[in-house]
């Protein structure tokens, strides 16, 4: 590493925990990480960095604010000369790097300038891509768009999860951020404008995860391998309960019934819910409300002919969702009606 030179790491998330630890291993550490205080872990992905930063005998603060006072004395008292950020949710302003001799460079998990923005990871699965990347850009004053260092493509399976892409691209944030640490503390990495289609992704919700089971089967399961852990997950209420599907496949063997409706599935009271389509999605890992994972075999509330509730007023509203069929009474009763729409993504 350039001697002299000094730099910080800045995350809040597992994503970034393999690239730090990588470049521990590499000797090659940081001269300071920032992380997200404790009461920002409700935060997808959130990680606590002390156990991490002790156990690799590192300087570390916790802060909200990456542009706050704190930090800014921070950089200074550490004599950072650049930032590396894989993981935060603000924007680095222009003084913050202004204040640094090499400025700033981040890491995004999508080929920019496609994929600018918010929630990458589900997006690429929503989005249903076949490739996509991790690009190293410098930092500047909008959001990832600065110029490109380096990339690393890669291919994303048909039946990819959020839980393994997450898993992927932390591994390929520590192979690109070493291979270039060395050119970016010299100050001679590469900056290569972003050119083509420029696309940004919008913010998610946890709301935006609930379901519309009168949407095709391969829907379904997409928007629930999109939300697998870190994220809130792919829901649907049943009987006021917040069911949340962890994870899950559909199965070409079991015969459906109506959209929404529970049916047999196998064995053991192993059970699936039918899609808009007659495809039947079975869940693998179930939570009720905030509770923990279970086996779905294992609660009995899931019988066979019953229905998951149709959304309320108020969801509709706020997810744009077509209601999925139940009409949400004690008895699970069949709709009157349903009407079949594709899920909105």
């Amino acid at each position: 590493m350039p001697e002299g030179r000094r730099f910080c790491y800045v995350s809040g998330l597992r994503l970034g925990v393999p690239a730090l630890e990588e470049l521990c291993a590499q000797g090659r550490p940081p001269d300071l990480v920032v992380s997200y205080p404790a009461e920002l872990a409700h935060r997808c992905g959130y990680v606590d960095y002390e156990s991490v930063t002790r156990r690799l005998d590192l300087p570390h603060l916790r802060a909200t604010d990456i542009n706050g006072d704190e930090v800014r004395d921070a950089l200074a008292s550490h004599r950072i000369d650049l930032m590396v950020v894989a993981g935060w949710s603000q924007l680095v302003r222009g003084e913050v790097l202004a204040s640094l001799p090499l400025g700033g460079v981040g890491m995004h998990p999508s080929p920019l300038p496609v994929g600018r923005g918010s929630a990458p990871i589900p997006w690429t699965i929503l989005r249903d891509m076949r490739a996509s990347a991790v690009t190293l850009f410098h930092l500047a004053g909008e959001v990832d768009a600065g110029d490109i260092v380096d990339r690393i493509r890669f291919e994303v399976a048909a039946d990819a999860t959020a839980t393994g892409l997450y898993e992927r691209v932390g591994r390929l944030q520590a192979e690109l951020i070493v291979r270039n640490l060395d050119a970016l503390l010299e100050g001679r990495a590469s900056r290569r404008p972003q050119t083509g289609h420029v696309s940004v992704w919008p913010r998610r919700r946890p709301s935006d995860g609930h379901l519309d089971l009168t949407a095709a089967g391969r829907d379904v399961d997409r928007m629930v391998r999109a939300l697998a852990a870190p994220y809130p997950g792919a829901f649907a209420m049943f009987g006021g309960a917040r069911i949340t599907f962890r994870s899950g496949e559909l199965s070409t063997e079991v015969v459906g019934g109506d959209p929404g409706q529970i049916v047999s599935a196998g064995p053991g009271r192993l059970w699936g819910v039918t899609c808009g389509d007659g495809v039947v999605f079975v869940p693998e890992a179930v939570s009720v409300d905030e509770g923990v994972v279970a086996d779905p075999t294992s609660l009995a509330m899931f019988r066979p002919g019953r229905y998951f509730d149709a959304p309320s007023e108020h969801m509709l509203a706020a997810t744009r969702r077509t209601p999925v069929p139940g009409n949400g009474d004690a008895e699970h009763r069949r709709p009157a009606a349903w009407v079949p729409r594709a899920v909105d993504l």
